[in-house]
């Protein structure tokens, strides 16, 4: 055992420790790219160890096409990232997507939506009547009525009308634009449609949800007297 140990941890076997730890690495990371990146780098060092210290012209052969595959991958990953830029009201929903959310996915969202503009005291949302649009404020703010009464604001980056998406149920208070806004809207049936049959539209949006009640809770007690 003691040979065995001391023949594990022999500095000869660098190369082919380090590769090893770099994969552990990279299944560690969220970000696609990185796992791609650090895979091709771990798949180089073992190319490199087995076609001039521990010689394997079979393990060579495999690993120079788990890099190319790892490099063909990582190639169109920036390609996305590329063509999936945003503008600036999009890049603040993108912005409030968990990390892990890929942008494509950010971007099929984003085809759903509409992008509006809409003076002071607009109405966005009615108590007690049905929700057409879910909305996503990027610039201005909303007051949230109930009963006549202000009960909050919602600002940029913040939805209006999501738990009606959520419950289907008519709105629970009354939105209106305190200054001129600009927000997408998203049609509640068309997105519920598109979530049905895409799973990466359903977690997104979920997880976009929970950010943003968090979000709104803080403010709330930010704010409580």
């Amino acid at each position: 055992m003691p040979n065995y140990l001391s023949e594990i941890i022999s500095p000869d076997h660098l190369l082919t420790h380090l590769p090893y730890a770099l994969l552990v690495i990279s299944m560690l990371m969220n970000d696609m790219s990185w796992l791609r990146a650090i895979a091709i780098v771990a798949g180089v060092i073992r190319i490199i160890n087995r076609a001039f210290f521990e010689i394997d012209p079979v393990i060579v052969f495999w690993e120079i096409i788990f890099v190319a595959v790892n490099v063909m991958q990582l190639a169109i990953l920036w390609y996305y990232a590329k063509r999936h830029r945003f503008t600036g009201d999009e890049q603040r929903f993108a912005e409030i997507m968990p990390s892990g959310i890929e942008r494509r996915t950010v971007r099929k969202l984003l085809r759903l939506a509409q992008l509006r503009d809409v003076e002071a005291g607009a109405s966005l949302t009615f108590e007690g009547e049905p929700v057409r649009d879910l909305i996503f404020i990027a610039e201005g703010v909303a007051r949230i009525e109930k009963g006549g009464r202000i009960v909050g604001v919602c600002g940029p980056g913040d939805f209006v009308g999501e738990m009606s998406f959520v419950s289907g149920e008519p709105a629970s208070a009354t939105a209106v634009s305190a200054r001129p806004m600009r927000f997408l809207a998203f049609e509640q049936s068309r997105l519920r449609a598109a979530m049905e049959t895409d799973a990466d539209l359903r977690r997104a949006l979920d997880a976009s949800f929970n950010s943003n009640l968090v979000g709104k809770l803080a403010k709330a007690n930010a704010t409580a007297p």
